[in-house]
């Protein structure tokens, strides 16, 4: 899910007092970020963003210099949305069932993590060095951020890292195999998923909130 504040700020970065009443950068930006993460990077070129706009291609170079500026601005806000939502999550977190369930409500509500944006990043990687480099980064990020959580809650090194690993790796495995699960169904399985991450017990009464919070969140946003 888009979060627009976020974008905005990012569109804006070097331009001074941009008039609001014409077409900006972040128009550009917005829809040039639907088009990558349905149809991924080939599909956003000038031409194809200037006729969904209804404007000329002129107008795209009034805001930017070439087609890779755009593209920088769209892995910026990828790195500006992603990585901290699970890094802010872990990092704040004042017990490791705070911190798991953090975590799980990060990468399963797409304002706070945008799962198909993270992925499609993760395909333009594969075609491109800079982006691969990126995303490594942002994957050592996330992972170093967990195992600081596991070791700050008693577990040692290398456990650590590797439970960190563990849980990260089943998170992003989940989205590459496009598994379709009723959130329901998903959280009913949160005790399970606690004990496997962490090889400790959360009581079904602390499940059972978590359970709430998460149903009550996803029905009235």
């Amino acid at each position: 899910m888009t979060d627009k504040s976020l974008l905005r700020t990012v569109a804006d970065r070097g331009v001074v007092a941009p008039d609001r009443n014409r077409l900006q950068r972040f128009d550009w930006l917005l829809e040039a970020l639907a088009i990558f993460v349905a149809e991924g990077i080939d599909a956003v070129r000038v031409t194809r963003l200037a006729d969904e706009l209804g404007v000329t291609r002129g107008s795209f170079y009034w805001h930017f210099s070439d087609r890779a500026e755009l593209l920088d601005s769209l892995a910026a806000y990828w790195r500006d949305k992603n990585t901290p939502a699970i890094v802010d999550a872990v990092s704040g977190a004042v017990s490791l069932r705070d911190g798991i369930l953090r975590f799980f409500e990060a990468c399963v509500d797409p304002t706070l993590f945008d799962s198909r944006l993270d992925l499609a990043i993760r395909e333009w990687s594969r075609r491109s060095d800079a982006i691969a480099k990126q995303m490594r980064a942002a994957d050592n990020t996330r992972i170093e951020a967990l195992s600081d959580m596991f070791k700050r809650n008693g577990y040692p090194m290398p456990e650590a890292f590797v439970r960190a690993r563990v849980i990260y790796f089943a998170q992003i495995g989940f989205y590459a195999l496009d598994v379709k699960e009723p959130m329901a169904t998903r959280l009913g399985y949160t005790e399970a998923y606690f004990a496997a991450f962490t090889g400790k017990q959360l009581s079904t009464r602390e499940a059972d909130a978590f359970r709430d919070y998460m149903t009550a969140k996803f029905e009235h946003p």
